[in-house]
């Protein structure tokens, strides 16, 4: 038989210390739990962006690939293949001066107004007809692919990919849960914000040096800065000059750069390419 002792309720002091015990347990493994997620979090940033260099183009290129089917899709691209051929054309000789040969450069006309044009990683290169429609001559075309084909050749974009996503997939390889598709949700979503300004100088630096080897006049890109930035309506505020710091400064330091020695090469002119096919209403350069 029990003893009677036995069925009494132990202290009410004692049920105090049991739960202040129990809630000082939930809070160490809580903050533990956390102190490993946000570990994992800042470990994972700082570590992809030094794994750069280890990791091959072709992540790029298929992180490029699917944001791009998604930014300029068939419904978006010039109807007409003048436009498509003109910046083909330009690009051909910057391509063909680059000495690195990891990425197949690709280009796309868009039907939009605005002035911008941008790369994503792996050379997928997308330029807005509004751009074709405001450059005065192809040097200045020229000069603005120049600057994003470095965007691509020194990873810019993935390697800012890599810090906005890596901290998250850390935490998701803590939690069991890893969604690669957020590589392609986070480029799409990076476009227009810019780079830094470390990055834009090195595409502007090296953008100039190519345009050198291509035997492209480089002052094409001050030209089309300068023109731009003296732009007084509110509409016509370039996209390609608000994700650009420093314009006036960049244009200076381009007329202060070496000029071309020796012929140029012969590019394509700008008249009568068009966006729109035949019959469609167009407003031509």
């Amino acid at each position: 038989m029990a003893n009677p002792s036995d069925l009494q309720p132990p202290p009410a002091g004692g049920f105090r210390v049991g739960r202040r015990r129990l809630l000082l347990e939930i809070v160490g493994v809580v903050g533990a739990f956390a102190l490993v997620l946000w570990g994992a979090f800042a470990l994972g940033a700082w570590i992809a962006v030094r794994s750069v260099p280890y990791i091959p183009v072709s992540a790029d290129i298929t992180i490029g690939e699917q944001a791009w089917d998604q930014l300029a899709p068939k419904s978006r691209q010039c109807t007409d293949p003048s436009a498509q051929a003109f910046v083909e054309a330009v690009a051909a000789p910057l391509v063909a001066a680059l000495e690195d040969d990891r990425f197949a450069f690709k280009f796309r006309v868009v039907d939009d107004d605005a002035i911008n044009a941008f790369a994503l990683p792996g050379g997928f290169v997308t330029v807005n007809y509004g751009l074709l429609k405001a450059a005065s001559g192809p040097e200045e075309v020229a000069a603005v692919l120049a600057h994003e084909i470095f965007h691509v050749v020194q990873r810019h974009g993935f390697r800012r990919i890599l810090r906005q996503v890596s901290g998250w997939l850390a935490v998701g390889a803590v939690l069991g849960w890893v969604d690669l598709g957020s590589f392609t949700a986070v480029a799409a979503g990076l476009i227009g914000q810019g780079y830094d300004r470390d990055q834009e100088r090195e595409s502007d630096r090296l953008g100039r040096a190519l345009l050198l080897k291509a035997q492209v006049d480089p002052k094409g890109m001050a030209a089309f800065f300068e023109r731009l930035a003296q732009e007084k309506t509110a509409a016509l505020v370039p996209a390609f000059l608000s994700t650009h710091p420093g314009s006036a400064e960049r244009a200076q330091e381009a007329r202060e750069g070496p000029g071309l020695e020796g012929p140029a090469v012969t590019l394509p002119s700008l008249e009568g390419v068009r966006c729109r096919a035949e019959g469609a209403a167009d407003e031509g350069t």
